[in-house]
């Protein structure tokens, strides 16, 4: 019976593990932090005097350069149009994307309303050059048939984002 408990003292101790040995080592943490993205509209979208047609609804379109199209069933009467513009100021040479609305309302606070969409930048994308950067934003208006007399406004916001 001794050479047999002598045997399991053996296997037991054969069964038991050497100490493992340590080791450490040491990182570092640290983070960069820039500013943050700031934009600011400089110039209004602006699609300028139109007369609507009796029957026929059409759209005018201003392009991202400030260039009008008036649709065949309206009359354009004024030459103030005006692609939106934008300023953006952030950190020297990132680069950000541009997100547009789809679609936007504007009314003439009586009733009336059209929708503006089809919106197009200059860019989708930029680059902080020194710090700053430049766009434009063009879209296009769409009139009814008839459409409300009176001065339409509204309001559409772009997002611009670090990349």
């Amino acid at each position: 019976m001794t050479k047999l408990k002598l045997l399991a003292l053996a296997s037991a101790a054969a069964l038991m593990s050497a100490p493992a040995l340590a080791a450490d080592a040491n990182s570092t943490a640290g983070a960069e932090i820039v500013s943050p993205l700031q934009v600011t509209n400089t110039t209004a979208l602006y699609f300028g005097t139109i007369a609507p047609s009796f029957t026929n609804g059409d759209t005018v379109v201003v392009s991202t350069a400030g260039a009008k199209a008036c649709g065949s069933e309206l009359t354009c009467l004024t030459a103030d149009h005006t692609a939106a513009a934008f300023s953006v100021a952030g950190e020297a040479d990132q680069t950000y994307t541009i997100t547009l609305p789809s679609s936007v309302s504007i009314s003439n606070g009586a009733g009336g309303s059209m929708t503006v969409d089809a919106f197009t930048g200059s860019k989708s994308t930029g680059t902080l050059v020194a710090g700053t950067d430049t766009f434009t934003v063009g879209g296009q208006l769409n009139v009814a048939a008839n459409q409300a007399t009176g001065e339409y406004t509204g309001t559409f916001a772009v997002t611009v984002e670090y990349q």
